[in-house]
Formats: C-alpha cells, structure tokens, sequence
C-alpha cells in the first residue's frame, strides 16, 4: 500500500509532497483526522503534525464527523456545486486512516531543528 503526504507549512505557506513506503504507511494507519503525529516515523526528525484531511481510494474526501474506515452516503447541503437550502446525497470516507486510504494533508504543529526547505532540497539533489 503505497501512501501521499502532503505537509503544509503554516509560518511560510508552502507545501511539500512526499510519497511513503507500506511500512511507513502502515505507523499512520488507525490515525484519525484531527490527532496529533510524530513525524520521525517517516523521516522528519523533531517534527510533528496534525491529519487535517485526506482522501479514500476512488478520490472521495474524508470526513472529520463520520467514525471508521470506508465510504459512506451522506445527506450534505453545504459542498461545492450545491444551491442553498438543496440537499443532496454525496459518498465521502471515514475519518480513520487506513489501507484504503491514498492521501493524507498534514499542518505542522512542532517543527524539527533543519527547515522542510533544506530536507525536500536535499532529498531532491541526491536523487
């Protein structure tokens, strides 16, 4: 199961994508949105983070207020492309993290002694 990062930098408004491993993606597996993460798991010493997103499989977004893993049909009336007060049906996923899981955005909470800049930068360098 191969897994996407993106970690934004709320001090200077960038972000940087990193794709994991299935070992690293199985430490953030039962993870849900909302809860605090050490990022030394997946290489980022001193760092760590709060899931404030993510998205299933198939490309459907996560939702903080549905509990487990998988997709489920909700009534939504707020969302992109809805008119006020219409109400309509829409899949979204569960906010646990899990091998189904494709994406995961993360905010810094706690940052390491080297800059995010300096470690992408490096990493890129060498390949």
């Amino acid at each position: 199961m191969e897994m996407k990062i993106v970690i934004s930098d709320p001090k200077t408004g960038k972000s940087y994508g990193k794709t994991l491993s299935a070992e690293e993606a199985l430490s953030l597996s039962t993870k849900r949105l909302g809860e605090e993460i050490d990022l030394s798991v997946i290489g980022l010493d001193g760092y760590s983070a709060s899931i404030t997103g993510g998205s299933y499989q198939t490309g459907t977004p996560m939702r903080k207020e549905i509990d487990g893993i998988g997709l489920k049909k909700i009534m939504l009336e707020k969302g992109i492309g809805n008119r006020q007060g219409i109400r309509r049906r829409k899949s979204v996923a569960g906010n646990t993290v899990s091998q189904f899981t494709s994406q995961i955005n993360l905010q810094i909470t706690k940052y390491g002694q080297k800059t995010l800049d300096e470690i992408f930068t490096a990493k890129k360098e060498n390949g």
